[in-house]
């Protein structure tokens, strides 16, 4: 793997077949969502939507999808600008949430922002080795409201408060349990992943669109 460099793009897009394939690109820090990558990743899904693309893929470099918010300074404080970061999160998961299908393909760990990000997606495919956690509230913040919504909505609120505030590691395996993710072999993840999203955009995609709103209305 090539080091990134201050060169380097932390988002990476491209678009075909009707899909957009937004890749997290900071592996050596294990995804962690400083304000750059941040930013870059908003603008990628943003692009993509004013393309017209209606499916995304998204992934991520390295053996972690994404580790989270980047609390290392952003500005040279203890905590970098959490305000902003937290905007940007919030507007990333409001972006994937947008398309009318997108797929997510979890490889690693995916801690709080990460996974927020990940369960934006309509539908969530993880490694056996992938390990979910949402910390956010021992550091003293919420998860982002579009989270706490969307995981209520699937697996209840009794549910969804212990995989907010326990700040436990879940597997994969624990969340197929709830239906929250498909566990697919490590070896077969990205391919997976690619064969789903490239179904999703044979489809007419103002019924997906349709469909996708009856079903979440």
């Amino acid at each position: 793997m090539n080091a990134v460099t201050d060169e380097t793009p932390l988002c990476l897009s491209e678009t075909g077949g009707g899909v957009a394939t937004v890749t997290l690109n900071r592996p050596d820090a294990r995804n962690a969502m400083n304000i750059p990558l941040l930013q870059q990743l908003v603008a990628a899904l943003k692009g993509a939507r004013e393309q017209g693309v209606g499916v995304l893929l998204l992934k991520a470099e390295g053996p972690a999808f994404c580790a989270g918010a980047d609390v290392r300074s952003d500005d040279g404080t203890a905590m970098g600008r959490p305000g902003l970061r937290r905007q940007l999160i919030e507007e990333a998961c409001d972006l994937v949430e947008a398309f009318p299908a997108s797929v997510a393909a979890v490889q690693g760990p995916a801690v709080g922002g990460g996974w927020a990000l990940a369960a934006a997606a309509v539908v969530t495919l993880a490694a056996p080795g992938a390990m979910f956690r949402f910390p956010e509230l021992r550091l003293g913040f919420l998860p982002p409201d579009q989270t706490v919504r969307r995981l209520r909505a699937a697996v209840g609120p009794a549910a969804a408060f212990r995989l907010l505030v326990a700040d436990e590691r879940f597997t994969g395996d624990d969340l197929a349990r709830l239906g929250l993710v498909d566990v697919v072999e490590a070896a077969d993840l990205g391919h997976r992943a690619r064969r789903l999203a490239e179904q999703f955009a044979a489809a007419p995609s103002d019924l997906v669109q349709t469909l996708r709103t009856t079903l979440t209305t």
